[in-house]
């Protein structure tokens, strides 16, 4: 139970480190209004990482309690898990005009979404997996890593 809980603190703070740098250096192509100060901006993208790390955190369990440790299916359902997740979340915010692009920011055709958001999540989740379990240096169910 003990190194559960180490793993996941661990895989925590990958996913939210990961994401915290991401959400920092993609600002530039959001629309920041005058009165979003950089304490509002960096509390905003503090709020999402951590949101980012408990998705990852989720699609470790969804994945493992459907017994899914296959390396084979496992990194590409991440991914998937990751892209779905980020398309959601995307299009939530921008319907309830929670953040809007500037010019800077490539969407998505078809899918109408931010390309750095998109790329955000489906890279960080099975990033964050692999790295904590190299770490831990434990095969997770039949996960070989």
């Amino acid at each position: 139970m003990q190194n559960s809980i180490k793993f996941y603190a661990l895989l925590a703070a990958i996913a939210f480190g990961l994401n915290w740098l991401w959400e920092m250096a993609q600002m530039f192509a959001f629309e920041i209004k005058p009165e979003d100060g950089l304490g509002k901006i960096f509390l905003f993208c503090t709020l999402a990482a951590v949101i980012d790390a408990l998705v990852t955190i989720g699609i470790y369990v969804l994945l493992m309690k459907f017994n899914l440790a296959n390396r084979k299916v496992f990194y590409p359902l991440t991914i998937l898990l990751g892209a779905i997740c980020a398309v959601g979340f995307e299009l939530f915010a921008l319907r309830f005009e929670l953040w809007s692009y500037n010019r800077t920011m490539p969407v998505v055709p078809f899918l109408e979404v931010g390309l750095l958001p998109l790329i955000q999540l489906t890279t960080f989740v099975p990033l964050a997996i692999w790295l904590a379990n190299r770490i831990v240096c434990r095969p997770v169910g039949s996960l070989k890593i």
